[in-house]
C-alpha cells in the first residue's frame, strides 16, 4: 500500500531578488495554477539572469508538475548552487528524485532540508514516505511522528503514519491515525476510504483523489514491483484470451485502455489496435505511459468521465487492474455500453469474492463475486463470454485469486 504523495514546497522567498516585481508576479501566477504564464515569466527572468536561484527553482517546479523530471532535477540542481541554504529547494528536489525512483538521493535531500530547518514538518513527512518505500518502516514511523510533533494538525501526516503502521501490522494504531486525519479533514479521500476498509464498511468506490495519489507515488517503481515482485501478468493473459476468442489475426479499429497505468496492457494490445487510447487518473502514470510510446492518445482523468466526455466509440475496452478500486460497477458498465460499437468486447480482471455482491477489503481494494458481475453485465446489455479464475498477483508471498472476464455487447440491446 502506498501513501499520500510526498509534497512540494511552493516557495520563492529564499533569494533576496524574489522581491522583484516580475518574479513576484510569476510566483503569483504559479500559485494560482496559471502554469504557462508562470513558466513564460520565469524563462524571461532567466534570459537576463541565467543563474537566478529562485527562478531556476520555480521553473524546476513547473517542469516537475508537467512530468518532466530530468529537466526539473537539472534546474533545481543549478538553483542549489545559488541558494544552497534553502530548505524548501532541497525538499522539492527530494520530491522530484523520489518521483524518479531515486530514493537514496531523495532521502539525502530531505535530511539536508531538515539540517537547515529542523522545524520543517513537510521535510520530515517526505522523508518518512521515502523511507517507507525503501522498506524502512520503523524509521518511517519515526519521521512521520516528528512531522506531527511539529504540526499536530497535519492530516496527511496522520495518513502516512497510518500506512506505515499497516505495513508493520499495527492495525489499531493505523485506525487511530486515520480517525485523526478525518477529524482534521472530513473530506480527506484516502483517510475516509481506508478507515471504511479497516472498519469493514460498505462503500461503492475509492475516491478518485485516493487512487491518483496512490499511483503517482507508485509510478517510478510500478513495473518492476508489479511484475517482478507481485508476479502480475494479467495484461498478457487478457491478450491471450482475446486471441483465442477472435483469432491471432484479429484487429480492432478503436481500442481504449482504461486505467492504463504505465502502459503494460498497452504493450500487450498495441499489435491489435489501429488506434489505441489510454486513460489514467494518475499524472505520474501518464508520464510513464507517454515514455513507453505505445498509445496514440492519452488522457489524464477519471475513466467514466473521460469516456462520456470524449464522445468516441470503441471496439475493445481493456481494464486490467481497475476493478479493485471500484465497488459498484453499474456506472462504469453504463458508460461502456454508451461508448461501445456493435459487438464490442470488454476485457477486465478483478479480485475474486465468494459472496453474492462485492466487498471492500482491509487492503482498501474491492473484490467482486462472479454472480454479481454476471448480473451487472446482463443489466447493462453485455453477455459473458469468458469468466475464469486466475492468480492475479501476490500479497505477502500468497497469491490473490482473481477473475479474468470477457464481455461482449449484445447487438441491438438498449439499457
Amino acid at each position: 500500500m502506498n501513501g499520500h504523495n510526498s509534497e512540494v514546497q511552493n516557495t520563492g522567498t529564499a533569494d533576496p531578488d524574489a522581491a522583484q516585481a516580475s518574479l513576484e508576479r510569476a510566483i503569483q501566477h504559479h500559485r494560482a495554477g496559471r502554469l504557462e504564464t508562470a513558466e513564460t515569466a520565469y524563462r524571461k527572468i532567466l534570459q537576463t539572469r541565467p543563474e537566478h536561484g529562485v527562478a531556476l527553482h520555480m521553473l524546476g517546479l513547473i517542469e516537475y508538475q508537467a512530468g518532466r523530471y530530468e529537466q526539473a532535477i537539472d534546474l533545481m540542481s543549478r538553483a542549489e548552487t545559488r541558494i544552497p541554504g534553502d530548505a524548501g529547494l532541497h525538499t522539492n528536489l527530494g520530491t522530484v528524485l523520489q518521483a524518479s525512483g531515486r530514493l537514496d538521493e531523495a532521502v539525502s535531500r530531505y535530511m539536508k532540508a531538515i539540517a537547515i530547518s529542523p522545524g520543517f514538518a513537510l521535510a520530515y513527512n517526505n522523508l518518512g514516505n521515502a523511507l517507507r518505500l525503501q522498506g524502512k518502516q520503523e524509521q518511517a514511523v519515526s519521521a512521520f511522528r516528528q512531522a506531527l510533533d511539529i504540526d499536530p494538525d497535519y492530516a496527511d501526516g496522520y495518513v502516512n503514519l497510518a500506512i506505515a503502521y499497516q505495513s508493520t501490522g499495527e492495525t489499531d494504531k493505523a485506525i487511530q491515525c486515520y480517525e485523526k486525519a478525518v477529524a482534521l479533514d472530513p473530506q480527506h479521500g484516502p483517510a475516509t476510504h481506508m478507515l471504511a476498509a479497516l472498519r469493514g464498511e460498505h462503500t461503492t468506490a475509492a475516491p478518485p483523489g485516493h487512487v491518483a495519489h496512490l499511483f503517482d507515488e507508485y509510478a517510478a517503481r510500478f513495473d518492476h514491483h508489479l511484475v517482478e515482485t507481485l508476479g502480475y501478468s494479467m495484461p498478457g493473459l487478457l491478450r491471450s484470451e482475446i486471441d483465442q476468442l477472435e483469432g491471432k489475426d484479429a484487429h480492432f479499429q478503436n481500442v481504449i485502455d482504461l486505467g492504463c497505468g504505465t502502459g503494460l496492457a498497452g504493450v500487450a494490445f498495441r499489435p491489435l489496435a489501429t488506434r489505441l487510447t489510454g486513460v489514467d487518473l494518475s499524472p505520474g502514470m501518464i508520464v510513464k505511459s507517454r515514455e513507453r510510446g505505445v498509445y496514440d492518445i492519452l488522457h489524464t482523468g477519471d475513466i467514466i468521465s473521460t469516456l462520456l466526455e470524449q464522445q468516441e466509440h470503441y471496439d475493445l475496452f481493456i481494464c486490467a487492474d481497475v476493478f479493485p478500486y471500484i465497488g459498484d460497477v453499474g456506472p462504469l458498465f453504463s458508460a461502456l455500453h454508451s461508448r461501445a460499437n456493435e459487438h464490442a468486447l470488454f476485457a477486465f480482471s478483478t479480485e475474486s469474492h465468494t459472496g453474492s455482491d462485492y466487498i471492500l477489503r482491509p487492503t482498501g481494494r474491492y473484490a467482486h463475486s462472479g454472480n454479481y458481475l454476471r448480473n451487472a453485465a446482463a443489466d447493462h446489455g453485455f453477455s459473458v463470454i469468458t469468466m475464469r479464475t486466475e492468480n492475479l498477483r501476490k500479497q505477502k508471498d500468497r497469491w490473490i485469486p482473481g477473475d479474468l472476464v470477457i464481455l461482449r455487447k449484445i447487438s441491438g440491446e438498449n439499457v
